[in-house]
């Protein structure tokens, strides 16, 4: 079953985006021209947007907009282009970029477990998608019966690693190691909100990733007592969980649960009120992933009368792994990293390809700052000068550090876009307006017929960001962003979203009333 569990994660993955997979490229060069190709349609454009943020009504807000022709590089409005701004989640689109570039869209990451002697070794690649829940619900596998199933769980995909190590005859493990030195132990990062570690957004990475990082919790009332607990996963039996929480029903009482970990033993403490069931599970960083799957897998072992001396992570000193595979390799494509990365603004998917290329770099572990410098000089090797007043903290956009500037943004979009290589699989990773992650919801008005807005939000307090491409059927595309910052005022987060919205309907309509070129022989 193990052998088919790994095939069919991996098939699942590759038809995730087929589409990257299945579509060719052949771009033009960037070329960052100040002189503008005749069209009547640019002075429109610029004066409409600049409409836009005038009709905005907020005093306090700082926007930026900047938007460029992609084939040509052409700036067609600057508004405070040249302004350092915070950019979000926008960080994203360098992450993600840069790893592109850094890695190669044929890169593959590869988890792999060895059987030396008696001793079992993990090998961590940095993989974020390791074990992932929501790829997990996806999947697809062929019991050994032959039946047909939709649908992992984390504990299918442990059992399945758990029956290939018994498959090897083992009969007992003296130790369980873990390597995860792909990547530095440097915990979360130093500018991260330090009142929110505990929340499943704000997990960071490690050189073996697991599950998201996250502990999954659902909940029931249970009235006149603390709230019953109705699932925790992955399992983990050997965590204590304090209930401190409460079950009051009435009228005024809302689903209000919450949980905090304690950072050395990982325990649980449950806080708030639960008046319905959760459907949806609440998401607790696990804080240890790589320590966590080692105990996971050596409780499996145990119970299936495979005693395990110890289970620990990689020493420093410890020899490069060497051994025996077990079972196949677990492998995720990049593409499937950086489409769920900025469809889904994932956080711990940036970090680790911000660690990740940082590694291939630097021959080195990954880490904050070799991350930081790997994806800055990434940057300004493809915009040059225009990359000078960027700043890169993380690569998830949750520290408030990072600096961008709009025009450098269209800039990197560009350069991205027109790349022979990259160029179509970084476009088509991103969100769809009115389609799809989070823009879903978003620009409804514009008819898919006359454009399509492919782009990448970003959202911390008081800053509301969007980033992208607008394209017509032919190919025309115009590269956007619209950065706003400091925004205190009433709604304001919501009037930074419309004035987005409305950038992007007045490229798409610039694009079907643009003259078309005459057909002739």
């Amino acid at each position: 079953m193990y052998a088919k569990v790994s095939r069919d994660f991996l098939a699942r993955n590759l038809t995730y985006l087929k589409t990257l997979a299945t579509t060719a490229v052949v771009a033009v060069t960037t070329i960052l021209s100040s002189t503008a190709p005749a069209s009547s349609s640019k002075p429109d454009i610029s004066s409409a947007i600049r409409a836009e943020v005038n009709a905005l009504g907020l005093k306090k807000a700082v926007i930026a907009v900047s938007v460029r022709e992609v084939a040509t590089g052409y700036s067609v409005v600057s508004i405070h282009g040249s302004d350092p701004m915070t950019p979000a989640s926008n960080m994203k689109l360098l992450t993600t970029g840069a790893a592109l570039l850094g890695l190669g869209p044929d890169f593959v990451f590869r988890t792999r477990l060895l059987r030396d002697g008696d001793r079992l070794i993990i090998v961590g690649d940095g993989d974020p998608a390791l074990g992932d829940p929501d790829l997990l619900a996806e999947s697809s596998y062929i019991d050994a019966t032959g039946v047909a199933h939709h649908g992992l769980t984390i504990d299918d995909l442990l059992q399945a690693w758990t029956t290939a190590i018994q498959a090897t005859g083992m009969k007992r493990v003296s130790e369980l190691v873990v390597d995860d030195r792909i990547f530095a132990r440097e915990g979360a990062h130093p500018l991260w909100p330090k009142d929110q570690l505990d929340e499943g957004y704000c997990t960071p990475p490690s050189g073996v990733n697991f599950h998201g990082n996250g502990l999954r919790v659902t909940a029931e009332p249970h009235p006149g007592h603390p709230p019953k607990i109705t699932s925790l996963s992955p399992s983990a039996p050997w965590l204590t969980i304090i209930n401190k929480g409460t079950s009051r029903t009435g009228k005024n009482d809302r689903n209000t649960m919450w949980i905090a970990r304690q950072p050395e033993s990982g325990d649980l403490t449950i806080y708030g009120n639960v008046k319905v069931p959760y459907i949806s599970p609440i998401t607790v960083g696990i804080g240890d992933p790589a320590a966590f799957l080692a105990q996971c897998i050596a409780n499996r072992l145990i119970d299936a009368g495979i005693p395990v001396g110890r289970a620990r992570l990689a020493g420093p000193t410890d020899p490069a792994p060497t051994g025996t595979p077990v079972g196949p390799v677990l492998q995720t494509p990049i593409a499937t990293v950086i489409t769920r990365c900025n469809v889904e603004s994932q956080n711990l998917y940036a970090e680790s390809l911000l660690k990740r290329v940082a590694a291939k770099t630097t021959n080195a572990p990954g880490s904050w700052a070799s991350g930081a410098t790997t994806v800055k000089q990434s940057v300004a090797a493809n915009i040059g000068a225009e990359a000078n007043p960027f700043v890169i903290s993380d690569g998830s956009g949750l520290s408030r550090g990072n600096r961008v500037t709009a025009d450098g943004m269209t800039a990197w979009l560009t350069a991205l876009a027109n790349h022979p290589t990259v160029g179509a699989t970084f476009v088509d990773s991103l969100a769809v307006g009115g389609k799809s992650g989070t823009v879903r919801k978003r620009m409804k008005d514009i008819n898919p017929d006359i454009a399509t807005v492919q782009c990448k939000t970003g959202y911390i307090d008081k800053v509301c960001c969007l980033s992208g491409f607008v394209t017509a059927p032919d190919g025309t595309q115009y590269a956007f962003s619209v950065l706003a910052n400091n925004l205190s005022e009433a709604n304001s987060v919501g009037k930074a979203k419309k004035l987005q919205d409305r950038v992007a309907k007045v490229l798409a309509d610039s694009l079907a009333t643009r003259p078309k070129p005459a057909l002739g022989g």
